[in-house]
């Protein structure tokens, strides 16, 4: 099974998303209004990319031509601004951080080890495994 493409994503200040690659041969980069848009964007110049190398016969492109799954990573400030539902003080207190700390952290204003936004990040995703574990009824239906 071949690798994922891993992107980091930064959020641009006008609010737009950008993204580049980081375990590709080269590097391909593409931004939008929104993070779907920027996954579409970079699925189109991913497609490019592989044409290009295709016609300068480059070896690696076999490879990587067949890789289909994505990552994408990126920092506590982008990820709560993309997700302003998800509450730095609730995933705080759900990780067990101090609520000031987590927002110094989120703000960029202090600076987080690696053990820790591990830590926050395995938070938010059991939180995520609880929110799908869940379906919704009708209130009406019985």
């Amino acid at each position: 099974m071949s690798k994922p493409i891993h992107v980091h994503v930064v959020r641009h200040e006008d609010g737009s998303f950008w993204g580049s690659t980081q375990n590709l041969p080269g590097v391909v980069t593409a931004f939008g209004a929104s993070l779907d848009e920027l996954k579409e964007n970079l699925r189109v110049a991913f497609e490019d990319y592989v044409s290009v190398a295709k016609d300068l016969g480059e070896p690696w492109v076999v490879e990587v031509q067949q890789r289909t799954e994505w990552s994408f990573s990126m920092n506590m400030q982008a990820l709560f601004d993309l997700v302003p539902e998800l509450k730095i003080t609730a995933i705080a207190r759900r990780a067990g951080i101090n609520e000031s700390l987590m927002r110094q952290y989120a703000s960029g204003n202090a600076t987080v080890s690696a053990d820790r936004v591990r830590y926050i990040e395995q938070s938010i995703h059991e939180l995520g495994k609880q929110l799908q574990s869940v379906t919704l009824t009708d209130p009406k239906v019985r």
